[in-house]
């Protein structure tokens, strides 16, 4: 499923809309016959101006309310995602406030309209236009701030990543700077990921693919980079860290816990054994979804470190990878065991 807020297109200002509505209007003309008298001519003239100044306003407002997907219509991976990256009662709020001034605007323009038709001199037809555009120009401005609010906050909801649900996913997960960034940059399509040497540099879930062959047939299997959890109460964890839990709790069909073994990621290992066990108690079990283990930094890791962690974790070897995540050493292993997993028996 494509992300719903991929149609949140850029939402202009005040001064934006204004333009680009009285632009129109002044350059719009009205179909009259040159032998009309002079008052008809300025009658159908200004009142073409009025109706094309509304109309372009209603329709661009209609357009950017119509842009934005009622949240409580969006599958619970996106609804909950866009709860976290933006105040969801503030988005519907304002967008109540856009259509709010929709009526309004019908109605003053059948009332300039009104007043146009009652005029007895060219002279009039010109100031009453202009009176109606400073109506227009009057509410617009009021607006602006909730413009410019619902243009701040589109380019988060459309940087979710679509999820397609016909395609297993993979969830890396684990503490900040273990090296989830660089497993997934390496094994996935996603080569823009942004890889640094400290901790919290992936601020939002980011999706690469993986092409997966058989003898006869290929899949794509979807590999996620989630924001790195730390081992504290759900109550404590921010909202970079909640994308992360949500990615385990509702599109994860496999997750990879990367640990780091070694002191590097600033993390010690116990801390980090916390944060596995609580995964496999409140996200993992209850869903039925199961988890391997990479050891990451085997460049860097003396081998009583990895044993020592292997020993705590007390899993069967065939679920743990050891790896060099950065320079991609041993995860030809690991992809191998999702081919393995993944792709139909020929």
């Amino acid at each position: 499923m494509s992300n719903p807020f991929s149609e949140f297109y850029h939402v202009p200002n005040s001064t934006e809309l204004l333009d680009i509505a009285f632009k129109r209007a002044m350059k719009s003309s009205a179909k009259v016959s040159k032998n009309a008298p002079i008052l008809m001519k300025a009658k159908k003239k200004e009142s073409k101006r009025i109706k094309v100044a509304f109309e372009e306003l209603i329709n661009r407002i209609l357009n950017i309310i119509k842009s934005v997907p009622i949240i409580g219509e969006v599958q619970d991976f996106y609804k909950e995602l866009a709860s976290l990256l933006v105040d969801i009662d503030k988005l519907r709020l304002t967008l109540g406030k856009l259509n709010g001034i929709l009526p309004i605007f019908s109605q003053l323009e059948r009332e300039y309209s009104s007043k146009l038709n009652r005029i007895e001199s060219p002279k009039e037809a010109d100031r009453i236009r202009r009176a109606a555009f400073g109506r227009i120009s009057s509410i617009i401005k009021k607006q602006n701030e909730n413009l410019e609010y619902l243009n701040s906050i589109r380019g988060k909801l459309r940087e979710i990543p679509s999820i397609d649900y016909s395609m297993p996913c993979v969830v890396v997960a684990g503490y900040p700077n273990v090296g989830k960034s660089s497993l997934v940059k390496n094994i996935s399509t996603n080569k823009k990921i942004e890889v640094q040497e400290y901790p919290f540099t992936t601020k939002n879930l980011i999706l690469g693919h993986l092409e997966l062959m058989g003898k006869f047939t290929k899949m794509k299997l979807q590999i996620m980079d989630t924001p790195g959890i730390l081992d504290r109460p759900m109550s404590k964890r921010n909202n970079i860290e909640l994308q992360a839990i949500l990615a385990l709790r509702l599109i994860s069909d496999l997750i990879i816990f990367i640990f780091d073994p070694t002191p590097a990621s600033g993390y010690n290992v116990d801390s980090q054994i916390e944060l596995f066990n609580e995964i496999q108690d409140q996200y993992i079990k209850d869903k039925n979804i199961d988890t391997i283990i990479v050891l990451n930094k085997m460049d860097l890791a003396k081998e009583e470190e990895i044993e020592s962690l292997k020993s705590k974790l007390n899993l069967s070897e065939e679920k743990i990878f050891i790896t060099n995540a950065l320079t991609g050493e041993n995860l030809d292993k690991l992809i191998g065991y999702l081919n393995e997993r993944y792709m139909p028996k020929e």
